[in-house]
């Protein structure tokens, strides 16, 4: 029954490709499954999990942040700027192979946050790879893959949280460590991550994947640009661009190493980054680099000022469905842990346990706690501290780095399995599609990498070097990728 909201959001999500009312549906039924079916405290139930989804003040920023942005690439686009930046690159990336490798590296440089790079790598490369012919679908799939670079990279919003649950985790069973040293030591075994990452590379440079094919549903229409603008010029795309991650990086660290000094804490990299106020720097990175778009484009009359308003406005209201997606998200992991969602998916896969098998087992537990929840930090909190339990029961307290990364690794796994995860929807409106198109295009992708990924992690338990363990796994991706993966797309033309 703690299945129940899950399977009920999967279900409304692939048979009507409306994500929030799938959440909402998926809030619906687990609330009437935690008050056994009682009518009238079922809808009282329904009403305090809304409450909470919409007054938990941490997400209220997320989805202040990503309205922000939807502001900020609407104005740039309304002036034309992006073709003249697709134009000015594409002079260079004249081929789909330099369009598909550019987004991969502009992806990679976006490494600090998973939300911001989606968004801004989704937008800034959609109108140069569809001059080059690499539809939208190919796009989505690269920039949600590679946003996951937050979660290995010690300068990002993702390792001060990451280190903060392996600690807490470590606390349960007596251990001793900082932030910096349980991340660290985990780096080496995110099996998932790094596999996923190097498929999306060879995906880029061959042009081939397998699966679904991406061009039954044409998006082309969306993509469509505005009248190419005399006035507008690159500066009008990078200047806000590179103000809005440059001051990020700096602000983070600025006050983070403040409230470091304040609170006399040691100052250590990850310390820094996990005291900065993350969210509200990205707000405020997003006001200035709009402020400074508005400026130049104003400056340079590539824009009428009565257009302005109207076209922040149209950007906010783009973000209306990202942010129901991410607000309902809420509910659902809420009414998932009122029920016990994943105390019982852990306490089945508990009854599978040895001591060769745990890295592997506890690398799916947490994908299908991503699944079942909808969000990837959830299920790291839900699953490493049993997994740090397991490790000790079985004996292999050698294996908390390997299992540290097993978990994480699989927890973003997960949000490549659905169509609500908060990034999937961000990639799909940054890309210009459906999530439920964006998720069935790639899935067959997700799922060579994570069947690999759990052969290198069976290896790994059962004693091989690491170094083995991925050299298989990598081998076997190659393998199906070239024996079976196809150019599968068609040219895509913006109409200028």
């Amino acid at each position: 029954m703690s299945l129940i909201p899950a399977a009920v959001t999967i279900a409304v999500a692939l048979s009507t490709k409306r994500v929030a009312l799938a959440l909402f549906s998926g809030i619906v039924g687990g609330a009437f499954v935690y008050t056994q079916g009682n009518i009238g405290e079922g809808f009282l139930a329904i009403w305090e999990y809304l409450v909470i989804s919409f007054t938990d003040p941490e997400r209220l920023k997320i989805v202040l942040f990503i309205m922000l942005i939807g502001g900020l690439l609407e104005i740039i686009a309304a002036s034309g700027a992006y073709n003249e930046f697709a134009a000015s690159l594409s002079k260079k990336l004249n081929t789909p192979r330099k369009s598909r490798l550019a987004t991969w590296g502009l992806s990679m440089c976006m490494f600090f946050d998973d939300y911001a790079n989606v968004l801004i790598s989704g937008a800034s490369m959609r109108a140069v790879n569809a001059r080059n012919g690499v539809s939208p679908a190919k796009l989505a799939y690269m920039v949600d893959v590679v946003a996951i670079m937050a979660s290995i990279m010690i300068i990002s919003t993702w390792a001060s949280y990451e280190g903060s649950v392996m600690v807490d985790a470590a606390e349960t069973i007596g251990r001793k460590g900082t932030l910096t040293t349980f991340f660290i030591a985990s780096l080496p075994y995110h099996m998932y991550t790094y596999l996923a990452i190097f498929l999306v590379l060879v995906v880029a440079y061959t042009g081939k994947w397998f699966g679904y094919s991406v061009d039954k549903e044409n998006h082309l229409a969306d993509m469509e640009a505005e009248e190419r603008n005399p006035k507008a010029r690159l500066i009008h795309v990078l200047a806000p661009i590179i103000t809005l991650v440059g001051f990020a990086i700096v602000a983070l660290f600025v006050s983070g190493t403040f409230i470091l000094l304040q609170q006399g804490k040691p100052i250590t990299l990850i310390e820094i980054l996990g005291s900065a106020p993350s969210v509200e720097i990205l707000i405020l990175s997003t006001m200035l680099s709009t402020a400074l778009a508005i400026y130049l484009l104003r400056r340079d009359k590539a824009i009428e000022a009565r257009v302005v308003p109207k076209k922040f406005a149209l950007g906010l209201k783009g973000m209306i469905g990202v942010s129901l997606v991410i607000i309902f998200a809420t509910g659902l992991s809420e009414v998932s842990t009122d029920l016990g969602t994943g105390a019982y998916v852990a306490e089945v896969f508990a009854d599978f346990i040895t001591p060769q098998l745990l890295p592997a087992l506890v690398f799916v537990l947490s994908m299908v706690i991503t699944v079942a929840t909808g969000f990837s930090w959830s299920s790291m909190a839900i699953v490493m501290p049993i997994a740090f339990q397991m490790a000790m029961v079985n004996q292999v307290p050698e294996f908390i780095p390997v299992i540290s990364a097993a978990v994480i690794s699989g927890a973003v796994s997960g949000e490549h399995m659905i169509p609500y995860s908060e990034k999937a929807v961000m990639t799909s409106a940054a890309c210009k599609i459906t999530p439920v198109y964006h998720i069935k295009t790639h899935i067959l992708q997700a799922l060579l990498v994570f069947g690999a990924a759990i052969g290198g992690y069976l290896l790994i338990g059962y004693g091989w070097h690491p170094g083995v363990a991925y050299g298989v796994a990598v081998g076997v991706i190659l393998i199906v990728h070239f024996a079976f993966a196809r150019e599968n797309s068609v040219k895509f033309y913006l109409k200028t």
